[in-house]
């Protein structure tokens, strides 16, 4: 009998590219549901449609021929059918396990069949790519810090004559070009755990073929690990799509979601805002609000009508010019009816409250002063090399403590509104100072800037607060922008973007968004903004106003598609609310 032989080959993924179709889009920003700005891409499903495996096909024909197939499947109605038809019976492959996304592929090495498969009945091939982002089982997206090539193995047999993979990872490869064409950019949203009529979204990328089940399913599951404790389910626990799908409509009709008959067990409140966390969901990227009716099997429910909120900066941002405060409006400074007292104070960052008081500065870098009371500036907190403050809706004033710490001042100090400080010591902070922190303006999430001898991390982590909205611990932690270097500074500028602040060695700055479960309309992938280099302060709100910079110059400047326009000079600092 004839041992069966092993052949390795190098194999390029070659693919079909699509051009990512990016455009604004409409969602609900707050009161009762309803359209809005967005960055969700608008983008219409382009369908890949592979084909099965030819009749004697050689093993890298089919190895390429199955990873075309598996990455049309999130598009294509047969699914992972056709990919299947490229394996063994019984080859075990779990293609919703993980998704990797791809730079791009290497050109194949050539191959002689005639040579490497004479006298073979088993053959390896290894597909050599780049891995630049991962997508979980739940559709968390992930960028890669540092992208390295690696082999992925793949076993073929001959059955009948023909060749078939009999072994290989689980999961799918995707090239970069055609991720956003495949996956579909999906917001989730959740009620905050202190208040169920404050939504905060979570960001998960679902196959576009059929992105509305998979979400309401993800819905259904609760908050992720890095919102636990700051958000919560009003969803009756066993509670399960009664349904195999979840249709859209292109009319004005509702969509219908068919739920277990557990949804019943909800109070009429709870099901209110459950249906506008759906409608929330479904309405991003569709131009108009998209209303949910909600089945307790074949039994349509009574769902009254309720108003929830959306993160959202309402407040103008502030400029410190001269000692002066201005309002930032319409593209211009106008003066600002509140005078502060600066007296003996070196203000080196801005923070303002979105409840619009306290209004607070940083006095050097060992002091954080209200400047906002009548009877002058009062101190907060001191320290050394404190960062930059960030005021949150509950007028809790954040910044950095010792190493791995976190510290934050409630209350303004007045005889009405005393002080208390709390210290926060996440364990996933431990032996990394605080540079930069941000609270997200519905105040259930923080963004983090921290450093350590390996480099600078950027990471946003849930608020878990007590009965009195004090904050009381940080959730576990996600990973934002990974492959951005040398982060300073990080500001909300979006539902689910940050705005960073970069800054080399050399003292060049760079200005660069990037999203929390990935950047909506890039295809995941964090973003450089082109014209600058000498920005020496960045501000940024959840506003259709965009990114605020101050130059080394002490021009304000903001960004029209993609220039960046200087409206006011000797600008010292500004700040949007947050």
């Amino acid at each position: 009998m004839r041992r069966a032989a092993h052949v390795a080959i190098a194999l390029v993924v070659t693919l079909a590219s699509g051009a990512g179709l990016g455009a604004c889009a409409q969602i609900p920003m707050s009161g009762p549901v309803r359209v809005g700005n967005a960055d969700v891409e608008a983008q219409g499903d382009i369908a890949l449609l592979p084909h099965g495996p030819g009749a004697g096909a050689a093993p890298n024909a089919i190895v390429s021929g199955f990873l075309g197939a598996a990455v049309a499947a999130t598009t294509s109605p047969k699914e992972f059918q056709t990919a299947r038809e490229f394996l063994t019976a019984d080859a075990k492959w779990d293609p919703q396990e993980s998704v990797r996304v791809v730079r791009e592929a290497p050109m194949p090495e050539p191959f002689d069949r005639g040579i490497e498969l004479e006298g073979t009945d088993t053959v390896e091939i290894v597909v050599r790519a780049t891995t630049i982002a991962t997508l979980d089982s739940v559709g968390a997206y992930t960028e890669v810090g540092t992208p390295r090539e690696l082999g992925y193995r793949f076993t073929l047999v001959k059955v009948g004559g023909e060749w078939r993979i009999s072994a290989l990872d689980n999961g799918v490869l995707v090239p970069a070009n055609l991720f956003a064409n495949q996956y579909r950019a999906t917001r989730l949203f959740f009620p905050a755990s202190n208040n169920v009529k404050s939504l905060v979204p979570d960001l998960r990328w679902f196959p576009r073929r059929n992105w509305r089940t998979v979400a309401v399913e993800e819905m259904l599951a609760g908050p992720p690990e890095w919102l636990q404790g700051a958000a919560q389910s009003l969803v009756p626990e066993g509670t399960q799509l009664a349904s195999p799908s979840v249709q859209g409509t292109d009319d004005e009709e509702a969509v219908a979601v068919r739920l277990s008959e557990e949804i019943s067990d909800a109070r009429a409140d709870q099901r209110a805002v459950i249906a506008a966390q759906l409608s929330a969901t479904f309405s991003e990227g569709a131009g108009r609000t998209i209303a949910v009716d909600l089945f307790s099997g074949t039994n349509r429910l009574s769902v009254p009508a309720t108003d929830v909120d959306l993160p959202a900066t309402i407040v103008q941002p502030m400029a410190l010019k001269d000692d002066l405060l201005y309002l930032v409006e319409n593209g211009r400074l106008e003066d600002f009816d509140m005078p502060v007292d600066l007296s003996g104070i070196n203000p080196t960052a801005l923070a303002l409250s979105p409840a619009a008081r306290p209004i607070v500065v940083r006095d050097g870098h060992d002091r954080i002063v209200n400047v906002s009371l009548d009877g002058g500036p009062l101190t907060l907190m001191t320290g050394s090399d404190l960062a930059a403050p960030s005021v949150d809706k509950f007028e809790a004033t954040w910044t950095s403590g010792g190493s791995g710490e976190l510290r934050v001042a409630m209350g303004e100090g007045t005889d009405e509104d005393p002080l208390e400080e709390v210290t926060l010591k996440p364990d996933w902070l431990s032996g990394r100072k605080v540079i930069s922190v941000s609270v997200a303006p519905e105040g259930s999430r923080v963004a983090i800037v921290s450093e350590a001898p390996s480099g600078t991390q950027v990471q946003v982590a849930g608020i878990v607060r007590d009965a009195d909205g004090t904050p009381a611990d940080l959730a576990s932690a996600i990973s934002v922008g990974a492959p951005v270097a040398d982060v300073e500074e990080a500001r909300w500028a979006g539902l689910t973007t940050l705005a960073l602040l970069t800054r080399n060695n050399e003292g060049t700055s760079g200005v660069w968004t990037a999203g929390v479960g990935g950047l909506a309309g890039t295809g995941g992938q964090s973003r450089q903004l082109p014209g600058l280099t000498d920005v020496e302060q960045l501000a940024a709100g959840v506003t259709e106003q965009g990114i605020l910079v101050v130059t080394k110059g002490g021009d304000l400047e903001h960004e029209e598609t993609g220039v960046w326009q200087p409206f006011a000079e000797d600008v010292d600092l500004v700040a949007f609310p947050g």
